[in-house]
């Protein structure tokens, strides 16, 4: 199955170099000479332990397209304060006819990634370029060589956005689809922005969603991402963070998810400059035969710095989730603070928790801490709370409520937070 999965995909790279540019087109070649260097991943593969392979390389996909989506329903997503700064993706592809731009600051670039090739082409070459030696993700690399429509956005120094920026990617076809969405956020030193993106399923179908995220933060630039991840519950998501902070520059994210065959988040995270923080959280609901997968390699490679990572799922049914997460502290990495935790509710006996925190110190002066917890919910305390008058169920909700809300409650943007409530409510009820 691998072979012909491998040959579909190199049926789309040689298509997709069609009606492009020589610098577009020596990209996408190099990408693929990594990709076809590197192979097709397996469960030997780093981070891919406990993947359902056998199921996903039966898949068969086309290049995806964009296409017509009534614009009423676009809008009946977009949240009132974003209402002027909301960036649209259709089936992996940026659209900028979609989108709106006019409340940012005049100062910040939003624009197609080709077209930034050209104006900010030393940039992103370099990014690129590193990407493709350092990258050990075969898919993430795959992303570079089938990439179609992606997005850059480039905010100069001292620029604050007050206002969030919302990144919508709308998921909509008739047939199996393969998308490669990309996107490239450069911050200026002491930039900030609020990233708030959710993928959102208008009609139910076979995809695979290979998506890169790729940010660069100069000293002192602040990064915040909020993300909902409810996409078809038949397709397979998998999105690649890959993020450089330098000194006194911070990056959080926390993102939700319901699952589907399978959905895919991968960190590498270098913290390259002193006093740089990095905080990743998640939380996971799922059920049926949904699955979630979390992969976090956290590179302390300065001094002085700080990253925490928290990760929760709570599977019902016969649900699968994991957790592989890596602190690696370099011998200069002198006064780090590392702290890695994943805890997993299990509503069923026949749901699968896998949990794999790891840590590699080389330095002499760290304080560092990992760990994981797989239960299911806690006799005693459901019957303290049935002591107190509450019944069995309501008990029971209470409990898993409390759960989820130690991540949920660290979302900054209420909106964001109460879509993610609902999805738990939904879930719960």
């Amino acid at each position: 199955m691998k072979e012909e999965f491998f040959a579909a995909l190199e049926k789309h790279f040689t298509a997709n170099l069609e009606g492009i540019n020589p610098l577009q087109k020596a990209i996408r070649e190099k990408g693929w000479e990594q990709f076809r260097a590197r192979g097709l991943p397996d469960k030997t593969f780093p981070g891919y332990q406990y993947f359902p392979f056998s199921q996903f390389y039966q898949e068969s996909y086309d290049l995806a397209e964009v296409t017509q989506i009534p614009e009423e329903q676009i809008h009946a997503l977009i949240h009132h304060e974003c209402r002027r700064s909301y960036l649209i993706f259709v089936n992996g592809q940026y659209v900028p006819e979609l989108s709106d731009m006019r409340g940012l600051p005049e100062q910040v670039v939003v624009m197609r990634l080709r077209d930034a090739l050209s104006g900010y082409g030393n940039f992103l070459q370099i990014r690129l370029s590193r990407s493709m030696k350092e990258e050990i993700d075969p898919f993430a690399t795959l992303n570079i060589a089938l990439i179609q429509m992606g997005l850059f956005l480039y905010v100069p120094p001292k620029i604050v956005v007050d206002t969030p920026i919302q990144c919508i990617h709308i998921i909509s076809n008739d047939r199996a689809s393969l998308f490669n969405p990309r996107i490239h956020f450069f911050l200026g030193k002491e930039a900030k922005v609020q990233w708030i993106y959710e993928h959102h399923c208008l009609k139910d179908f076979e995809y695979f969603s290979n998506g890169v995220v790729d940010i660069a933060l100069e000293e002192g630039a602040y990064f915040e991402q909020c993300g909902i991840l409810n996409p078809c519950e038949h397709g397979y998501c998998f999105e690649a963070t890959r993020a450089t902070l330098k000194r006194d520059s911070t990056f959080k994210s926390l993102t939700c998810t319901a699952g589907t065959k399978s959905v895919r988040q991968d960190f590498r995270i270098s913290l390259l400059g002193e006093n740089a923080s990095c905080d990743l959280k998640g939380i996971s609901l799922l059920s049926g035969h949904r699955q979630s997968h979390v992969n976090v390699h956290m590179d302390h490679a300065a001094p002085h710095c700080t990253s925490n990572q928290h990760f929760k799922n709570v599977l019902a049914d016969v649900s699968k989730a994991s957790f592989e997460g890596k602190i690696e502290v370099q011998s200069n990495a002198q006064k780090t603070k590392a702290y890695q935790l994943n805890n997993n509710l299990l509503l069923s006996k026949k749901a699968v928790a896998n949990s794999k925190p790891n840590l590699e110190i080389f330095a002499d002066d760290v304080k560092a801490s990992h760990g994981a917890t797989i239960s299911q919910p806690a006799p005693d305390h459901l019957f303290y709370l049935k002591t107190r008058g509450i019944d069995s169920k309501y008990a029971k909700l209470l409990l898993l409520t409390g759960f989820c809300m130690e991540i949920l409650q660290e979302v900054s943007f209420s909106p964001a937070r109460e879509r993610m409530q609902q999805l738990m409510e939904k879930y719960f009820g």
